[in-house]
């Protein structure tokens, strides 16, 4: 076993396939099919972001079709009813394991002490909901008074008190509608038995790399901390000398191993080190979400793929390189390129407005292959019937997909 070669290194190549294998895109359905693959995905990884760009499928729904081949929204909606999953703040917006709910609570008891809110609104709202039941932000609004200021009930101060009495866990989301948050008191969410202790900050610092260390396979000391930003931002507690301490402890232990993988200091699972060296299934061609898990920490993404990534919808068009709304392209354990994606509803065709290889990748039949694949794939889950290359890097690409795509 990979173990017992003594050796603390790791090539580049075991890395980004235990990283690829630990997010369940090594192969093809990896944590099998349906509502229970769906609640496995989120538990490997730890969270599945949420965002509200519709350009094609949203994050979440994008990130786990990516996993799960015959994932439907009506999934991810049961496991929120059936209170397997909840919806709070990871490293952003995110549905994540209720098992995992204790973790949230620093964060909530953070933001509520270190922010101000206006007390009446919120008790106002409370009361509401308490004698209402599950509410949401547009049910405080006086549609009485059009065009005028509606006092404790005009819309934008009522929805800072819902997302600030969210945020500090004075209520949660019970569900959406229409993507919309509908809020309910934490006691008519939180199943019976899940913990609400609040962990210690040595706890604390113990799930986080624990967590991150289960979904990244090998990674930095900076990587594992990655979470930190968020709590830094949201609860204003600096966790990471608990972390540096947990970091010693779990080492010591042997739980986490020193490994350099090329230039970067490393820490890895130690028990992963006996899946290695990990085979690639079927090269099958996956367009991932910009929010993806795999995508989501740029940093990482370029020293384990040499792959320079920007999300560019936030950057003014003039300046834009590759287009809006720009999917990674993962093929066996190597980002090949990156395609610009529109999902026209209207006339039910999937628009690929710019894709572009990466230098070194050279536009094989076989690429050209996964490639349709992909896309077609990609169409589909987003109920497109037809597809359009519009541009190609290499020009001769665009013919040569529209072709395939059309056949």
């Amino acid at each position: 076993m990979y173990k017992q070669m003594k050796t603390d290194t790791l090539s580049q190549r075991d890395a980004r396939r235990l990283f690829i294998n630990q997010q369940g895109l090594l192969r093809r359905d990896q944590f099998g099919r349906g509502k229970g693959a769906v609640l496995k995905s989120i538990r490997q990884k730890g969270y599945v972001q949420i965002d509200t760009i519709s350009v094609i499928h949203r994050a979440h729904e994008h990130v786990l079709h990516s996993r799960v081949s015959n994932y439907q929204p009506k999934m991810l909606s049961a496991l929120c009813q059936s209170r397997h999953v909840y919806e709070y703040w990871g490293h952003a917006a995110a549905f994540l394991p209720f098992e995992h709910y204790r973790y949230s609570i620093p964060v909530m008891q953070g933001w509520a002490a270190s922010r101000k809110v206006n007390k009446k609104l919120a008790s106002q709202v409370m009361a509401r909901i308490r004698q209402e039941g599950p509410l949401q932000s547009k049910d405080f609004e006086d549609t009485r008074r059009k065009g005028k200021s509606s006092g404790w009930w005009e819309w934008k101060p009522a929805k800072q008190a819902l997302e600030h009495l969210f945020l500090s866990g004075d209520l949660m989301v019970t569900r959406r509608d229409g993507f919309q948050k509908v809020y309910d008191l934490p006691e008519n969410v939180i199943p019976a038995g899940v913990d609400t202790s609040t962990p210690s900050q040595g706890e604390w610092a113990r799930f986080i790399l624990g967590s991150m260390s289960q979904a990244y396979g090998v990674a930095t000391d900076a990587d594992l901390a990655w979470p930190l930003a968020t709590i830094r931002r949201l609860a204003r507690v600096n966790l990471a000398p608990a972390l540096k301490q947990a970091i010693t402890e779990l080492t010591e232990e042997g739980t986490l191993t020193r490994v350099r993988v090329g230039q970067l200091d490393c820490l890895v699972r130690t028990e992963l080190l006996d899946l290695l060296p990990l085979r690639l299934g079927k090269r099958e061609l996956r367009l991932l979400s910009p929010f993806d898990n795999l995508i989501i920490n740029r940093r990482r993404l370029m020293q384990l793929f040499g792959f320079d990534y920007q999300l560019e919808c936030y950057v003014p068009a003039a300046k834009r390189v590759y287009g809006y709304f720009v999917l990674p392209m993962l093929w066996g354990d190597a980002l090949p390129g990156r395609l610009d994606a529109k999902a026209d509803r209207a006339s039910k065709q999937l628009l690929i407005r710019n894709l572009v290889l990466e230098p070194r990748q050279k536009a094989t039949a076989e690429l050209a292959t996964a490639l349709t694949s992909g896309i077609q794939a990609l169409a589909g889950s987003n109920g497109c019937e037809t597809t359009l290359v519009e541009k190609a890097s290499p020009a001769g690409l665009k013919g040569e997909l529209n072709k395939r795509l059309n056949a």
